[in-house]
């Protein structure tokens, strides 16, 4: 349906383009996902581990809680117990990560206060972004969001509808939003907020949301953008301000942890 060159993804800190040829937009599914295999490089190793974990972390694969052993690890990447080592210390440093004895390393869950922060941070980040962009983005531009937006009715049409692939297609479709403002603080702070807080815990630790609503938001946002209409800046505020309803509503708060 969409004629678009390159969806952008967000992985690391940098922006990975994945071609659609425009004879192979039925394609897109594998285009997009494609990200999903990680690669280990043989230059800067723990660089690569510490992506890879990052990746992992915002993605889902890991979750907040888990036990990794580092030993599994190292196997699974074909990589030393160093560059392993030397990524967990960074993100011990970070406050993700809890190292244990015996090659074990906890992933730290986030508490109540972290998780209130985050969703704070992630208001102003994507207010910002919307607001920056709403009255100049190219309509060319918009072209990865629309491709993510059919990924995600896809994933809704499934029977049953599969809920974890549109939570990722929902994660990717912010980080590009936020992209395209084109600053890399912003760019590199929504990642960082995403691995202290992902996409995928926000969803489970909150109630039911109305997917449909949600759905329906995606696509108002960039028919917004598209007119260069302000009304851009107040569909993502109603979205994001109905995603934190939905966490503190959630059993994971109760009523005497957070004021309405």
């Amino acid at each position: 349906m969409y004629s678009s060159k390159s969806v952008v993804k967000l992985l690391n800190s940098d922006i990975i383009d994945i071609s659609i040829e425009p004879n192979r937009c039925n394609d897109r599914r594998i285009a997009v996902e494609e990200y999903d295999v990680f690669t280990i490089e043989k230059r800067s190793l723990a660089e690569q581990v510490y992506h890879f974990l990052c990746n992992s972390i915002i993605g889902g694969r890991f979750n907040y809680g888990d036990t990794l052993n580092t030993k599994l690890l190292a196997e699974e990447l074909n990589v030393s117990m160093m560059p392993i080592r030397e990524a967990l210390k960074r993100l011990e440093l970070e406050g993700l990560v809890e190292i244990k004895p015996r090659s074990m390393c906890v992933l730290k869950t986030p508490t109540k206060k972290t998780i209130l922060s985050a969703i704070a941070v992630r208001e102003l980040l994507e207010v910002y972004a919307v607001r920056a962009i709403c009255n100049t983005v190219d309509s060319t531009r918009l072209e990865p969001l629309k491709v993510l937006i059919e990924l995600m009715q896809d994933a809704l049409e499934e029977a049953p509808p599969d809920l974890r692939k549109y939570i990722k297609f929902d994660w990717q479709y912010h980080s590009v939003l936020c992209s395209l403002c084109d600053n890399e603080f912003i760019i590199k702070s929504y990642k960082e907020l995403n691995l202290h807080l992902n996409m995928n815990y926000m969803y489970d630790i909150g109630i039911k949301p109305n997917y449909a609503q949600t759905f329906k938001d995606h696509i108002e946002l960039v028919t917004a953008l598209e007119q260069h209409s302000p009304l851009a800046i107040e569909i993502i505020h109603k979205h994001l301000m109905t995603s934190k309803k939905n966490i503190l509503s959630g059993s994971f708060f109760s009523d005497e942890d957070v004021q309405a």
